[in-house]
């Protein structure tokens, strides 16, 4: 695996107490760690809706999800007919 270079730059904070680390990262959700030498450490976050966790913590039911997808994109999907699962009365 290769190790993408660290880049630093010198970067002001301003008036507010802020840093701008650059529009391409406008909006982006981080983890900042504020060490005790000083350091602030930046880590990229996601955030997931909470009724979503189970997938992620369930590897069978995500692969299953994972292949399922990948059967979609490759067109090997079909119709069926679910309305026998329809909760709605019918007149």
């Amino acid at each position: 695996m290769n190790a993408s270079p660290v880049i630093h730059r010198l970067t002001p904070v301003d008036t507010s107490g802020r840093i701008s680390i650059g529009k391409a990262r406008a909006g982006a959700l981080y983890d900042v760690a504020y060490e005790t030498d000083g350091r602030v450490i930046l880590t990229p976050m996601v955030a997931i809706p909470e009724r979503e966790l189970w997938l992620h913590k369930n590897p069978v039911a995500k692969a299953m999800v994972e292949q399922g997808l990948v059967e979609m994109a490759n067109g090997e999907t079909s119709l069926i007919d679910l309305s026998a699962f329809s909760d709605e009365d019918e007149a």
